[in-house]
């Protein structure tokens, strides 16, 4: 009995391997027929994806192009730095690419870099960009996480020090440097 269950499970092991070899035959076949055979309907659909990718293509470059053209003939008019600004804002709004400075934005670690972490609120310091089409992000921007600023209970003014005048850390001490929230 149990040879004669080898003997069906050989049988059984060798048909699934002839018909994964068939398989991919067929595969195969298909392509062939699709590049040999433009007329069939697979081979049609096809053609026409790959026509219309290669056509959008050239569109794209050829905006692109006519864009870098419109950035130098304004430079070699003279203009000046806010000019340029306006004009590749105006390119950014045609193409439909997003400007993103939101530091509280709910995709902040996709659409941000995190470079410093000093534990406080999120500061974007480059933004992110991304094509309003579809949400792909086509440059990621930096954000840093400010340090969290100790409030003083005390009213500024002189506090105890040597002598009359400022004590350490506010103006007047030569030692120290005054920190920008004093």
């Amino acid at each position: 009995m149990m040879k004669r269950w080898r003997a069906l499970q050989e049988v059984v092991d060798r048909i699934s391997g002839q018909l994964d070899q068939l398989d991919r035959r067929v595969e195969k076949m298909e392509v062939i027929i699709m590049v040999r055979e433009p007329s069939t309907g697979v081979a049609a659909e096809a053609y026409d994806g790959l026509r219309k990718q290669v056509v959008a293509a050239v569109t794209e470059r050829t905006a692109h192009l006519k864009q870098l053209a419109q950035i130098d003939a304004a430079l070699t008019a003279g203009a000046d730095a806010e000019m340029i600004g306006k004009m590749v804002r105006g390119f950014a709004d045609q193409a439909n690419l997003g400007r993103v400075t939101d530091a509280g934005h709910p995709e902040r670690e996709l659409l941000f870099e995190l470079v410093e972490d000093l534990g406080g609120r999120h500061e974007v310091l480059e933004p992110a960009y991304v094509d309003v089409n579809n949400g792909r992000v086509i440059r990621r921007g930096s954000m840093r996480r400010t340090a969290t600023v100790a409030r003083h209970s005390a009213p500024p003014g002189p506090g105890p020090g040597p002598g009359p005048g400022p004590g350490p850390g506010q103006q007047g001490d030569p030692g120290q440097q005054q920190a920008p929230w004093e």
